[in-house]
């Protein structure tokens, strides 16, 4: 019995020594957090009569804006931003939907690529554009704009407001701080 008592023991102190390492105090020099941060934009569901005018007209152009200021103090943090698009449409027509940024003179100053083509009667579909790092310092300037262009039906019908689609559109940014 003393015998596998002392054999437990040379098996434990060998096994606690072999897998421990030197510590190193210097690591937390070397530490950075990372934070995401994910800010709602434009969330819209639109029915025909919000494509039509007092006329019933189709209007082909529709418009949001959102004030979403970055503070330029975060300018050296900022490593990525990503602009999530999630849309569902019961239209038997096609949209496209574009960000367009604005300074606070109302100039555009910046257009994210790809504009977001959402096909009649589709599912929900998510798109992620990256605003590429070049592009970044706009993000300290800007008031956020974005289009919905209604583009013309194939069959040649206008919108009528007894149409019963829907335009679902929701979009959000998330920002990727490195501190």
């Amino acid at each position: 019995m003393k015998f596998s008592k002392i054999i437990v023991l040379f098996i434990l102190s060998f096994c606690l020594q072999s897998f421990t390492k030197d510590v190193d105090f210097n690591q937390q020099n070397q530490a950075n957090v990372q934070s995401t941060y994910l800010v709602t934009l434009i969330h819209l569901d639109l029915t025909a009569p919000n494509f039509l005018d007092i006329s019933n007209e189709e209007i082909p152009l529709s418009t949001d804006f959102m004030n979403v200021p970055i503070s330029k103090d975060a300018e050296p943090y900022v490593k990525k931003v990503e602009i999530t698009v999630i849309t569902q449409n019961t239209f038997n027509r096609t949209f496209t939907f574009n960000f367009v940024f604005y300074d606070s003179f109302n100039t555009p100053i910046y257009t994210l690529q790809p504009t977001i083509t959402v096909p009649e009667n589709s599912g929900e579909t998510a798109t992620i554009i990256e605003i590429p790092k070049s592009d970044l310092s706009i993000i300290y300037n800007i008031v956020r704009g974005a289009y919905i262009n209604l583009l013309p039906s194939g069959d040649g019908n206008n919108q009528t407001v007894n149409e019963t689609g829907t335009l679902n559109l929701k979009s959000s940014a998330k920002t990727f701080l490195n501190y």
